[in-house]
């Protein structure tokens, strides 16, 4: 619990702390403020000078023209036509070298007569702009001012006008419109936010253009009727500009808000005014970068006596962790020497679990290595009672041209016997023939039986369906089986050749078991290639396999036949034989009855 001069001196610090961020950002915030008044008092001069450059170049022109015969010829007669045109290419000439926005002459009744622009849509001959201020000031005889809206063309612009006397007799006004268009869009260049106002307060010129004929003020009714009644704008209605005055500093400037929908801005406010033209320029200048300046020094400020609060706080811990350290070092010297007990336990521990999942691994490969060479063993045993199996068929395909080759021995013996040499020639030929087709039966009855690596390489599947139907050509004659076989040349897949025509033996010899009470029997073997894989399909019109079945006929030892006839292990070993070689195997039935295989594997590149 903290003790009362404790509490007494926190609060005196935290007091005296506030204090100093009180006086820190009063001393920002002013001496931003002022730097602010002075760049700004800067800028207005040099706008100020800008405006009066703008229009003080054109004061001389109507009272240069006001001189000119031809103009006073005209309004002497009017019906002219002749002078009329002289007066309008002059006109126009002018105009053109002066750079103004357009100069035209009105009679005494303000009707225009001539204008620089007598050969445009706009041209502002015709036109009576007797309401207008700047004709009335000029009629009197004196030099007029007036900014506002074209009546005809509907652009704002400032309208300088002079009259043309005979003697002291006023004929009539000419007078020079001039576009301050171009100084408001150079302001706009500079990104300030400032606008041009009358002297009543309506914003004629402004940097952003949602500012334009807004007002500073409300304006009282008469002010309204006169702009009405001159048409001084080309409109009645004209919005405050929404300033909410704050604070006056002195009598040009001002701290305001100006708030726009939901959002709202503090700003710097400055007027100078521009007598002799009757406007002022009003500038305004965002008060984010005074706020970010104070938030700056606040923060500065409060680092710093945070910075001296963590030295002391610092000095006071580092005294007590000395103390503290030194109670803690025995403690620690103890832990670490329970801590090394425990971690060469710990390591004892882990090296024997590595020891025992060392003998483990190599147990594990030597049990995989047994199976594999249990899986060839199977495939080799397989591969045996596929041609004890067929040793029928084929001791019959031996027999037949042994008999025939014993008979045309014989006969070519008699032949001999009778000098007849042109049949024995036949004969021999017959019997080398005969014993061809037999060295092709034993030599692939050999190679089917010899043991093969499971090396993968590229096989031409033509060749291996080839070799496949050489051992079963027996068997397909004696059930009269309708082979079809559809494959494009020539086809490689990645595989092992001898494997492969063992999986082809075991998928026909059980199409050949399916239809093997058929009276139409058909085997179709059809492959197809597709992208980066070669379909074989070995399809059959029997009954079938059983739906019950069909997740079944791959499982080891499973059979529909009897055993005399098979283990069930042809599928398995040829499921695993696939599968090897990255490859599918997969057995369904089809919609017009029958069974289907269907073999999957890799396609390989053409071998040269």
């Amino acid at each position: 619990m903290l003790k009362p001069a404790r509490y007494f001196w926190i609060l005196a610090t935290l007091c005296l702390a506030g204090s100093l961020l009180w006086l820190a950002a009063q001393w920002s915030e002013r001496s931003a403020l002022v730097q602010l008044r002075t760049a700004g008092q800067h800028r207005l001069d040099v706008y100020t000078g800008s405006l009066r450059n703008a229009v003080e170049r054109y004061t001389w022109l109507p009272f240069v023209l006001s001189s000119q015969r031809d103009l006073a010829d005209l309004l002497r007669a009017p019906q002219d036509a002749v002078q009329l045109e002289r007066v309008n290419r002059y006109l126009k000439a002018v105009n053109d070298a002066a750079q103004a926005s357009a100069i035209y002459v009105l009679n005494a009744e303000g009707l225009a007569l001539a204008s620089s622009n007598w050969d445009t849509p706009q041209s502002y001959i015709g036109s009576n702009y007797a309401f207008r201020p700047y004709y009335q000031q000029a009629r009197l005889g004196y030099a007029g001012r007036f900014y506002g809206v074209g009546f005809t063309t509907q652009q704002p612009g400032y309208f300088l006008s002079y009259p043309i006397r005979d003697g002291e007799r006023v004929l009539g006004v000419v007078v020079a419109k001039v576009s301050l268009d171009a100084l408001e869009s150079n302001w706009r260049v500079t990104g300030e936010r400032m606008l041009v106002s009358d002297k009543d307060g309506i914003a004629f010129l402004a940097t952003d253009p949602a500012w334009k004929w807004h007002t500073l003020a409300p304006l009282p009714s008469y002010t309204l009727r006169y702009i009405k009644e001159s048409r001084q704008y080309g409109r009645n209605i004209f919005p405050e500009l929404g300033l909410l005055k704050q604070q006056r500093l002195d009598g040009n400037t001002q701290l305001a808000r100006f708030k726009t929908g939901s959002d709202q801005a503090d700003l710097l406010v400055q007027t100078a005014q521009v007598p002799d033209l009757g406007w002022q320029i009003v500038l305004f200048t965002d008060l984010t970068s005074i706020r970010q300046g104070v938030s700056r020094v606040l923060l500065g400020t409060s680092l710093g006596l945070l910075a001296l609060l963590a030295w002391y706080l610092f000095w006071r811990q580092r005294r007590r962790r000395i103390r503290d350290n030194q109670r803690a070092s025995q403690a620690l010297k103890q832990a670490h020497d329970q801590l090394e007990q425990k971690v060469a336990a710990r390591t004892d521990d882990l090296l024997g679990a590595n020891t025992q999942l060392q003998r483990e691994i190599a147990e594990r490969i030597r049990t995989e290595l047994d199976l594999r060479a249990a899986q060839n063993e199977l495939v080799q045993a397989g591969k045996m009672a596929v041609l004890g199996q067929m040793a029928a068929g084929v001791t019959h395909e031996l027999n037949q041209p042994l008999t025939a080759m014993r008979a045309l021995a014989d006969n070519a013996k008699l032949l001999l016997e009778r000098g007849n040499t042109t049949e024995v020639a036949g004969n021999l030929v017959y019997i080398s023939q005969l014993t061809e087709r037999m060295g092709k039966i034993t030599g692939q009855l050999r190679s089917f039986a010899r043991k093969s690596d499971n090396r993968a390489e590229p096989v031409l599947l033509t060749q291996s369906i080839a070799n496949a139907l050489l051992l079963l050509e027996q068997r397909l004659r004696q059930q009269r089986v309708a082979l079809n076989i559809e494959q494009p040349e020539p086809v490689w897949v990645l595989c092992n050749a001898v494997r492969l025509e063992q999986v082809l033996i075991n998928l026909l010899r059980n199409a050949l078991d399916a239809v093997k009470n058929q009276a139409d029997a058909q085997i179709t073997l059809a492959v197809q290639q597709m992208q980066g894989k070669v379909k074989i399909s070995v399809l059959d019109n029997g009954l079938g396999i059983a739906a019950e079945q069909l997740s079944n006929v791959f499982d080891p030892f499973f059979t529909t036949k009897g055993d005399a006839e098979g283990l069930g292990l042809g599928l398995a070993i040829s499921l695993s034989i696939v599968r090897d070689f990255g490859g599918n195997l997969q057995a369904s039935n089809r919609p017009e009855g029958g069974a289907c295989f269907e073999l999957e594997l890799l396609a390989a590149q053409e071998q040269q």
